[in-house]
């Protein structure tokens, strides 16, 4: 759905073909974001933390991963509307990684750039060339201060056995910022769908949480004025439900009369 309101989407969807065409790596596609936003007058203030592959819909084990895929961006797109209507986020300013689509980048290079997109990391008018090798290199001498091992990352073995590498990625990317690069971090980081069963999304949190940014949820309250009501798009009232029927952490749907708000998580 690339509704124009958001108009984060339509330049997300178009990286993705820039970065298959092209075969840039996650700091050439920051590049080129943080190039394209500046040339649209954009600002990004929000980013929309969610559950791609590993929670949402893929607790639903009759579907094939494209579908899982499929259903959670619809999904996230949905509530991230909701929550536009509701007045809780811009939608100008909102990034929504769930956009961004197959690429030739493995696990840690995905994170590699959002992590890029969350921490803000700014370039020289002139000399961009210079400062996007320079954030790939000093992000890579961060990896090897934090012990991190890439090739674990992105092995087969289990979440839970992978989780530390994730963290630690995090960790280098805010000691990139804590040793001095320029950056102009995201503000607010709202956790979407599920967002405890994907270790991106945790390691999103992490990073927020470390370089100060807010962290939020999703709740829902009941409007105190008559006149206020919202009904919640009864297509994401649906999805919601089944999203919860199967376990998955969303918000309550039992009373559409609602609107959503958001909560700052506790530290």
């Amino acid at each position: 759905m690339l509704n124009p309101e958001f108009s984060y989407r339509q330049l997300l969807h178009d990286l993705t073909g820039v970065v298959n065409e092209a075969g840039l790596d996650p700091y050439e596609a920051y590049l080129w974001l943080y190039e394209n936003q500046e040339a649209r007058g954009l600002e990004p203030v929000t980013y929309l933390s969610t559950s791609i592959t590993s929670g949402g819909h893929a607790r639903d084990n009759s579907l094939a991963m494209k579908e899982i895929i499929e259903r959670n961006t619809s999904s996230a797109q949905l509530l991230a509307e909701q929550l536009a209507i509701d007045g809780q986020i811009q939608p100008k300013s909102a990034i929504e990684p769930v956009v961004v689509g197959k690429t030739h980048w493995n696990q840690a290079e995905y994170m590699e750039f959002w992590l890029s997109v969350v921490g803000g990391f700014k370039f020289t008018p002139g000399f961009v060339a210079r400062d996007v090798g320079n954030l790939r290199i000093t992000a890579h001498e961060f990896f090897k201060s934090t012990e991190l091992d890439i090739d674990k990352m992105i092995s087969d073995e289990s979440a839970e056995a992978r989780a530390s590498e994730y963290f630690k990625m995090s960790s280098a990317f805010a000691s990139m910022i804590f040793d001095g690069l320029d950056a102009k971090p995201i503000g607010t980081v709202v956790r979407m769908i599920d967002t405890d069963m994907s270790l991106g999304s945790q390691t999103e949190r992490a990073f927020a949480r470390l370089i100060g940014a807010k962290v939020m949820n999703i709740a829902v309250v009941q409007p105190a004025q008559p006149k206020d009501l919202e009904l919640v798009n009864r297509v994401l009232a649906v999805d919601t439900a089944r999203l919860i029927s199967f376990g998955a952490t969303v918000f309550d749907t039992a009373n559409k009369k609602v609107r959503l708000i958001l909560t700052e998580t506790a530290a």
